[in-house]
């Protein structure tokens, strides 16, 4: 048809061809749109997200590095494997120590200027290492001090990084921004051991601890540059903001509830847990593995690694993308332990290096698309506002597992060897699939942690004192004349919108019934604070509001529920 107008209209063409050659140059841009979305990489075509994400990678790498040159630098101060090892301590404590905080500190301030202050602690810490270093000042334990201190800011920057360069994408874009993230991390975790050892070969310890101090510079630079708050709602911000910042005793107190009530927590910690625990065997042996049973060197190991990383770019920007239309989180997950644990049944027994490399490939192209996933659920499982602190959860639960996973794959693996190890990890791996029964993704399917900002009208507050903010609220909600042909039906749905209130936030719920007039009930929700109520009366997520509307419709023919608020007449201590 195009020939037939061409030949028709040549003329026409030739007086308009101004035209036509910028609608076939916007054809191509449109088309190299949807070629970069397919493959992964829609979040790049935001400038924000791609500077940081480079930033972050270079620090990613930078990280890696160091701990090449603090552990070869440890060898020559202190010989003695004691002390090398002490640099592992030293980077992994601070994790089980600050992750909690951190993720607090996330959600109550403001994330980008969390990022610029530890960047520049951090900036400063490993140019002071660098100096001391350099001049020959640097002992065992000024290096396990300062190797300390650069683990609790890394601590610091992993919980806030994730949702600030979450919040510069579309909605639609996060699953592949999340994937992105990951493939940063295992980018930096592959090549900064190799660049790091070159260096250290080439000059000296002193050499990546500067290095490591530059690619703070580059994440300032970048981060200098990102609106605050870019995550949060304006409308949303303006309502709170004549409320003072969540308490830090109470900030961790919600953190705790959530964990205990929420079945979205429940599935993130449960299934992470057992997932890192059982797939760390594969990583930790690898080294022992390519030099007693492969009879490798260092360029063979770090070959194996590359095979590692290589196959997590793949799988994460290339073949998780396409994936994600087609398949649900569960079943990604599943598929994809299931390959790992063949990955790390398969590197126990086959000796062929050229097959090995393939099989490391695949490996990487699962783990990165479990990573991924459960990030997502991570993201998915929580309200914004506790967002952070649940990434921290997560964060310490999969360095947690493996530590913990280890040392105890490196104690089978002394007594049994490394090729059984493998196989019992293999085994233990594919059986964490059994835990989807109880704790499955798809749990998260009917959840909405939307806000709901609008479902509850809130108390005039020109009954309270200013100075009895601090004192605790008690709502109470009493339910008359139900109907016992529904108490059974009417019980379980109060307990399910119970666990909900506790779960985002509410220090105490109860449901109570008269003894003496069975359709007679109160409903006891204790806030900690009056300021904490309002601040409720803002976070109130679709999730509660979908309970309380069934609760309203089953009780419809009941009288109205009566409402009341109280408030304590001493400060919560």
């Amino acid at each position: 048809m195009f020939d037939v107008w061409f030949d028709s209209n040549i003329e026409k063409c030739m007086t308009k061809s101004c035209l036509l050659i910028p609608m076939v140059g916007r054809d191509r841009q449109l088309d190299k749109e949807e070629d970069i979305s397919a493959s992964g990489l829609s979040p790049f075509k935001s400038s924000l997200y791609r500077m940081l994400w480079i930033a972050a990678l270079f620090s990613y790498v930078g990280a890696a590095m160091y701990d090449v040159g603090a552990s070869w630098l440890m060898t020559s101060l202190a010989p003695n494997p004691l002390f090398v090892s002490l640099i592992t301590t030293a980077t992994t404590l601070p994790i089980f120590l600050f992750a909690l905080p951190s993720g607090i500190l996330s959600d109550i301030f403001d994330r980008r200027s969390i990022l610029l202050i530890t960047c520049a602690y951090m900036f400063t810490i490993s140019t002071a290492l660098g100096i001391l270093t350099l001049v020959g000042l640097t002992t065992t334990t000024v290096l396990l001090i300062l190797t300390f201190a650069l683990g609790a800011g890394t601590t610091m920057i992993r919980t806030p990084i994730i949702p600030t360069m979450s919040g510069l994408v579309s909605r639609s874009e996060l699953p592949n921004a999340l994937t992105l993230s990951a493939v940063a991390s295992n980018i930096g975790r592959v090549i900064g051991p190799t660049f790091g050892g070159f260096i250290v070969a080439a000059s000296a310890p002193w050499a990546v601890f500067f290095l490591n101090s530059a690619s703070f510079i580059g994440m300032m630079i970048v981060l200098s540059r990102l609106p605050r708050k870019p995550n949060v709602n304006y409308h949303h911000h303006q309502q709170l903001r004549s409320l003072p910042p969540e308490n830090i005793i109470r900030a961790i107190r919600i953190q705790m509830r959530y964990i205990r009530y929420s079945q979205a927590a429940h599935v993130l910690i449960i299934r992470a847990g057992l997932f890192t625990l059982c797939s760390s065997a594969l990583l930790s042996l690898l080294p022992l593995l390519a030099k007693r049973e492969l009879g490798l060197d260092s360029t063979g190991f770090g070959l194996l690694l590359g095979s590692f990383g290589a196959g997590a770019i793949i799988g994460g920007i290339v073949i998780l993308p396409r994936l994600r239309p087609k398949a649900s989180v569960e079943s990604l997950i599943t598929v994809s332990i299931a390959l790992l644990a063949i990955v790390t049944f398969t590197m126990g027994y086959v000796r062929v290096f050229d097959i090995v490399c393939m099989v490391m490939g695949l490996g990487g192209a699962a783990y990165i698309t479990i990573i991924s996933k459960f990030y997502t659920i991570g993201i998915k499982s929580a309200p914004k506002w506790i967002g952070a602190r649940v990434l921290a959860v997560y964060l310490l639960i999969l360095n947690g597992g493996l530590v913990v996973g280890s040392v105890l794959w490196g104690t089978v693996a002394n007594t049994f060897g490394i090729p059984v190890t493998l196989l019992v990890a293999s085994l233990a791996l594919g059986a964490t699939i059994i835990a989807k029964k109880r704790y499955s993704s798809t749990l998260l399917d009917d959840l909405d942690f939307t806000p709901a900002s609008d479902h509850w009208s809130l108390p005039p507050q020109s009954s309270v004192d200013p100075l009895q903010n601090e004192n605790q609220a008690l709502i109470t909600i009493e339910y008359n004349n139900i109907d016992p042909k529904l108490s059974d039906e009417f019980e379980q749905s109060v307990r399910e919108l119970g666990r909900k209130l506790r779960s985002e936030g509410m220090a105490y719920w109860e449901l109570f019934q008269d003894p003496t007039d069975i359709g007679h009930y109160i409903e006891i929700r204790i806030a900690d604070t009056w300021t904490d109520h309002i601040r409720q009366h803002e976070y109130v997520t679709k999730n509660v509001q979908v309970m309380e509307n069934r609760i309203r419709e089953l009780i419809k023919d009941c009288p109205q529920p009566i409402i009341t608020h109280y408030i304590g007449k001493s400060p919560l201590k």
